[in-house]
């Protein structure tokens, strides 16, 4: 039995060798072999929310212990695991204990896009809005949402009007549990993660890039107490700016969150040292005195340098 288990740990390591040598080129044969894709998907390899540091899954392995009613493989890309495993769009996820796979490799989302399936079940981008569960609880919380949106029909249109055509459109999400808001992308558009790597690609078409950047959906989490108050106090008064500012950060917040870039960065930090002002009793006014100057110290200092430089003019003469 122990040579056994040698015997597998040694093939594991072999194969984790392998996939660290030939990773990539796996995935570009996803990509372009269009004849051998199946094949090659089986021998890829992910983190994901279910694994240990330096543990990867494989789809077969994850489709195997998918939780009972769970009908599609999750997925979500970025620079890194310690940040997406912190990521809003994975909080019904995780309640629901499903698995999400971490795609870290730049080429993976690449990889990703030309595989709809893998064994009949649908790969699903985390982070694109229609996000489905295909569970039983799916359509009692549609009806929840419904009746959240005519709820908060007032304040939807209001915040619409505000961002303007910085977003396509706002709507109550279904992903969210904690975080009060979140940014995703339309279905056909880039993620924060592939408009990160088009601007990193130096021969990137840039009216491409605007078009399919500019798809964006807001999400908002009907029961998380910013977004009741922030409904309250647009019905008390819609045109306060006060009001407008804060729902303003909150959208460049999610934005930040999303791994979107921000605009307008001039704007944010102005709003952000307004709110900064405001938390620590500053006047708004306020703005920061005049460097003091002590002439005295000023000509004691000139004539200690002056002095300093003279010893050692003397010390270069001898």
């Amino acid at each position: 039995e122990e040579d056994e288990e040698e015997d597998g740990e040694a093939a594991i390591q072999k194969f984790k060798d392998f996939h660290e040598a030939f990773g990539k080129t796996l995935k570009l044969g996803v990509i372009e072999d269009t004849k051998n894709r199946k094949k090659l998907a089986k021998l890829l390899r992910f983190e994901s929310t279910h694994t240990k540091d330096g543990e990867t899954v494989s789809l077969a392995r994850y489709v195997k212990r998918m939780k009972e009613g769970q009908k599609h493989i999750y997925y979500i890309a970025g620079e890194n695991k310690k940040d997406l495993e912190n990521s809003p769009f994975l909080e019904k996820l995780k309640k629901r204990g499903y698995e999400v796979l971490f795609m870290t490799d730049p080429i993976d989302e690449y990889a990703v896009q030309h595989m709809d399936e893998f064994e009949d079940h649908k790969l699903m981008n985390a982070t694109k809005e229609d996000l489905k569960f295909g569970d039983k609880e799916e359509k009692k919380e549609k009806k929840r949402r419904e009746k959240a949106k005519e709820n908060l029909k007032d304040l939807i249109e209001w915040y619409k009007k505000l961002l303007g055509e910085n977003v396509e459109k706002i709507v109550i999400s279904n992903r969210l549990t904690t975080s009060p808001m979140a940014v995703v992308t339309g279905t056909y558009g880039y993620t924060a993660n592939m408009e990160r790597l088009m601007k990193a690609q130096a021969l990137n078409d840039p009216s491409r890039y605007s078009f399919m950047a500019s798809k964006k959906t807001v999400e908002i989490n009907p029961y998380h107490p910013v977004i009741t108050t922030l409904d309250t106090k647009i019905k008390e008064d819609a045109e306060s700016d006060e009001v407008k500012e804060l729902a303003q950060m909150l959208y460049d917040s999610a934005l930040i969150q999303a791994g979107f870039d921000i605009d307008d960065q001039g704007s944010f930090g102005t709003r952000m040292l307004k709110m900064l002002k405001k938390g620590l009793n500053v006047d708004e006014d306020a703005k920061a005195e005049e460097e003091p100057e002590d002439e005295g110290e000023e000509e004691e200092e000139e004539k200690a340098e002056d002095e300093a430089e003279g010893d050692e003019e003397k010390k270069e003469e001898l």
